[in-house]
């Protein structure tokens, strides 16, 4: 699974660094590889998705685009979270990698970033979850 994940992260990363959005053929491409998860490991539980996805649609309501948002519910099925500990934990982990993004350039380009490309943020952020996780 993270032979996938990390071939999906290359590609997606650079489209969204170079284009500012997500093409959805990625995402479908994820969706196929995370639906034959959910058929072998079952569905999270119904309460938890209805608060991930409420989360979601806060975080697109703030400004995060779409594709961010469709990539970040395609992790957390992937990783197969169950509980609001685990979600808060990959949040804090993306949400601290962007923070990372958002200082450097800065720092590198002495102008406030209005906007980032979140996917590597995501990728970098669930990769420090993973690492952090025991996972």
């Amino acid at each position: 699974s993270a032979v996938f994940y990390l071939l999906l992260a290359l590609p997606i990363s650079i489209a969204d660094l170079s284009q500012r959005k997500i093409p959805n053929i990625y995402l479908q491409l994820y969706t196929y590889y995370v639906g034959a998860l959910l058929i072998v490991n079952g569905v999270p539980n119904a309460s938890f998705m209805l608060l991930v996805f409420l989360t979601l649609g806060l975080l697109s309501f703030s400004g995060v685009g779409m594709g961010d948002c469709k990539l970040l519910a395609l992790v957390v099925l992937m990783l197969g979270l169950n509980e609001l500990i685990e979600f808060e934990q990959l949040l804090i982990a993306i949400l601290f990698t962007a923070f990372i993004e958002i200082v450097l350039r800065w720092g590198f380009s002495k102008v406030f970033p209005r906007t980032i490309a979140m996917a590597p943020a995501i990728f970098l952020g669930t990769s420090l979850y993973l690492a952090t996780s025991g996972s």
